[in-house]
């Protein structure tokens, strides 16, 4: 566990529709990802909380009945074990910032 880190030191992890780095403790996870343009990030859910905060781009947030454009600073709230979904609906990546309690140990792996 480290105490302080730079962005561009960590490692990044190659995903079929994305980039990922982490940076976490014992009960918090950061995860920056740059998801590919077009790119459907489909329903899922987790046990985590999970914020969203879009650093650059746009997206269309999809959970349960609801359907929210983000842009740049928009933010987005997923409560424990509620299903969602992120598209990407720019022709260029975008880049989120998700806050994980506690760790998605399945991102370690």
């Amino acid at each position: 566990m480290k105490l302080f880190a730079h962005w561009n030191d960590l490692p990044q992890i190659q995903l079929p529709d994305m980039e990922r780095k982490l940076f976490y403790g014992k009960d918090i996870m950061l995860a920056r990802n740059e998801i590919h343009p077009r790119a459907v990030l489909p329903m899922h859910s987790h046990p985590q909380e999970q914020m969203l905060l879009v650093l650059s781009g746009a997206c269309d947030v999809v959970t349960g009945e609801e359907k929210m454009h983000l842009e740049e600073g928009g933010m987005a709230f997923f409560p424990s074990n509620v299903e969602h979904m992120v598209i990407n609906t720019e022709d260029v990546p975008l880049v989120g910032l998700d806050v994980f309690t506690p760790i998605r140990e399945d991102f370690l792996k």
